[in-house]
């Protein structure tokens, strides 16, 4: 198992709960693969260095997880057509935290 950090930027407009229902999705899906969730930071809306999908604005959520290699490209996979979703980043973090 190795430890990773999910960077998401949802779209401003949406509400809390509903942001609360895409990352429970997320991390179901990554507990469901045997991962374990260390951590979730929300940072809430922030002003993004430059637009995205014509947003000035993002709702940041920041996931620290352990987990195998084989659910990062579900994840990926997930992220990309999930359009309440502007970005997401997935990085490999160190051991030791």
């Amino acid at each position: 198992m190795k430890n990773y950090e999910l960077v998401l930027i949802f779209a401003p407009s949406l509400e809390e709960g509903t942001i609360n229902e895409e990352l429970t999705k997320i991390t179901s899906l990554i507990e469901k693969s045997k991962g374990n969730i260390v951590k979730t930071d929300t940072w809430g809306v922030k002003k993004l260095a430059y637009p995205i999908k014509h947003q000035e604005n993002g709702f940041y959520v920041i996931v620290y997880f352990n987990s195998g290699t084989e659910i990062l490209t579900e994840l990926d996979r997930v992220n990309k057509i999930n359009d309440k979703i502007l970005r997401h980043l997935i990085v490999k973090t160190s051991d030791k935290e």
